[in-house]
């Protein structure tokens, strides 16, 4: 199934960029990035847009004062002032539901994304 995966990452992905716009953080349009707030190995989550945040480059990996990936915790906590807490908590429990897709329910989730 890594050919469904791969269409669902790309339309994740472009989704997620489209609703955003631009860097969550800072504003900028180019260069953006969709990040995951929850890991893609959480499956229960992988696909779903609530879990996707757009980045610039800078503020998804490389800045080493604000990024996703070097400074996780300080993006945590701007998140959930940005969202807030209750917003964060309903993404929690959705990430730590145990999930399995069909063939079949990945190919309705890849039409939904692609809309």
């Amino acid at each position: 199934m890594k050919g469904i995966d791969k269409k669902l990452d790309d339309a994740w992905a472009k989704a997620v960029k489209e609703r955003d716009k631009e860097c969550q953080y800072c504003r900028k349009t180019t260069y953006l990035n969709a990040h995951h707030i929850y890991s893609r190995s959480k499956r229960s989550v992988r696909w779903d847009l609530m879990n996707g945040i757009t980045l610039c480059v800078a503020h998804h990996v490389f800045s080493s004062g604000f990024s996703f990936h070097k400074t996780p915790v300080e993006a945590i906590d701007w998140l959930i002032n940005k969202k807030g807490e209750k917003w964060m908590q309903t993404l929690r429990i959705k990430a730590n539901t145990h999930s399995k897709l069909s063939k079949f329910e990945k190919e309705i989730m890849l039409k939904e994304l692609k809309r």
